[in-house]
């Protein structure tokens, strides 16, 4: 893992949980962790559904193997959030994860 791709600061998000103070379910994703980390766009995908075309924003965000990290989180770069596809410990060596990601829907 080359040190030097690592030049942007990504956010991971955790799911809401629980209960606003009038009851109702809360729906602010709260922020778990800060971490440097390689962002890489994936060039437009199209996704063809009855005729039409989809765009997404994918991108690949490669960071330092970090035990506190899961699926169920989304990731915030650039002030847009982004939802994990796939998280992938390389090499099951605990030394880095490799992550995608799509532009989350709000």
């Amino acid at each position: 893992m080359n040190p030097g791709r690592m030049r942007h600061r990504v956010t991971f998000l955790s799911p809401p949980e629980g209960e606003d103070s009038d009851g109702f379910p809360n729906i602010e994703w709260t922020e778990h962790v800060t971490v440097w980390a390689s962002v890489e766009t994936l060039k437009g995908r199209s996704f063809f559904e009855a005729a039409k075309t989809q765009m997404q924003d994918n991108k690949v965000v490669t960071i330092r193997y970090h035990p506190n990290v899961d699926d169920s989180m989304r990731i915030r770069f650039n002030k847009q959030d982004y939802d994990i596809t796939s998280l992938t410990n390389d090499d099951m060596l605990n030394k880095s994860m490799t992550i995608v990601v799509k532009e989350a829907v709000m």
